[in-house]
């Protein structure tokens, strides 16, 4: 097929394919979004039961352990349709509390020193991480796969986001499909979500119009958001692809700062899913 193709055309060839493929694997999926948003509710209803049999606990899943420790709730669980492991992270048991009481402070973890995470988000990350571990080897082996689909909303799609990163960063034998949040707060600087980026994970940050909770911590006290966000209106009716590769879109969720994104009305509920400890279980 390539004899008569010079080195450098085929190299153009091969980038361009590249290209494609990587735009391919950076579209919408609503199907993944769909089941992403159900384990990440159903997060919040296995706290109050013991069972797989919330209306958000769908059939496609199979839910395996749940994982309490540290005032965080994880659900742990293997999805037929998309044949992988998933991690769903329960949010914040009291929103108002936790958004009250959030201490706004950078850490450097990794051993690249220019990458700064929030040191609450990091610290109850690190603390759960063995269990994390521990349960996804155990899962590995018994459904013969590493591919990994990592969710969660609010507090928990900061730690989702914590997790992926830290798998890729430190090279773990995990193959992550996808990670989908919902309402999740900033989680490190500028250099963390470039750092974040260069993965090329399929990942989908969702936000629905006025949310109080992407907002937080602000963008001033050197926090920036991953990319890919997708931004929702206020009737979770359409949404729009946000541009954000190199910084965030100031034509989607940021267009509603500084006054006016304070909605908690608006961080309860995704895709007209309530969400939440008081949300559909």
């Amino acid at each position: 097929m390539f004899h008569n193709i010079d080195y450098n055309t085929m190299k153009l060839f091969l980038a361009f394919l590249s290209l494609c493929f990587y735009k391919l694997n950076a579209s919408y999926n609503e199907h993944l979004i769909e089941t992403a948003l159900n384990i990440s509710q159903s997060s919040y209803c296995l706290s109050k039961m013991d069972t797989w049999e919330c209306q958000t606990c769908s059939s496609s899943n199979i839910y395996e352990t749940t994982l309490d420790q540290n005032s965080e709730l994880i659900i742990f669980g293997y999805n037929n349709d998309y044949e992988c492991m998933f991690v769903g992270f329960r949010g914040s048991s009291n929103l108002q509390n936790w958004i009250s009481n959030i201490q706004i402070s950078q850490i450097q973890p990794y051993d690249d020193q220019e990458i700064f995470v929030d040191k609450g988000f990091y610290h109850l990350y690190d603390n759960l991480k063995p269990s994390i571990l521990e349960i996804l080897s155990s899962l590995a082996i018994k459904y013969n796969t590493n591919q990994l689909l990592i969710t969660g909303h609010s507090l928990g799609g900061a730690l989702s986001t914590l997790l992926a990163f830290d798998l890729k960063y430190k090279n773990y034998d995990y193959d992550i499909q996808s990670v989908i949040t919902f309402g999740s707060p900033r989680v490190g600087n500028d250099y963390f979500s470039k750092t974040f980026y260069s993965f090329q994970l399929y990942s989908k940050r969702i936000t629905h119009y006025h949310d109080i909770v992407p907002h937080i911590p602000e963008e001033f006290l050197n926090y920036e958001h991953i990319y890919n966000e997708v931004w929702y209106n206020e009737e979770n009716s359409n949404y729009k692809i946000c541009d954000d590769e190199l910084s965030e879109d100031k034509y989607c969720s940021n267009s509603c700062a500084p006054t006016k994104c304070t909605s908690t009305s608006d961080h309860l509920n995704y895709l007209n899913i309530s969400m939440g400890n008081d949300g559909l279980c």
